[in-house]
């Protein structure tokens, strides 16, 4: 797999939407990963005004878990 990506939006908001993917690369050295997202409507909005660094510490939760569990599999 090269590309895993997922849409949709909250229950909470119908009329708010996402789109979310990861392009993988490998590489000579490991692996490239890229991601990439898109948000449209008011709780998007709204949650980037209450707390401005949520979506990029988020981003950054997500990575580091998935370099753990690599890491894990490839000791395994």
């Amino acid at each position: 797999m090269t590309r895993v990506a997922w849409a949709g939006g909250p229950k909470a908001s119908a009329e708010s939407r996402a789109y979310h993917a990861w392009i993988i690369t490998p590489t000579a050295n490991g692996t490239h990963l890229w991601t990439e997202d898109a948000m449209q409507g008011p709780l998007w909005l709204e949650l980037g005004k209450q707390a401005p660094d949520s979506f990029w510490r988020t981003h950054e939760t997500l990575l580091e878990d998935l370099a753990r569990v690599a890491l894990e599999r490839e000791g395994a």
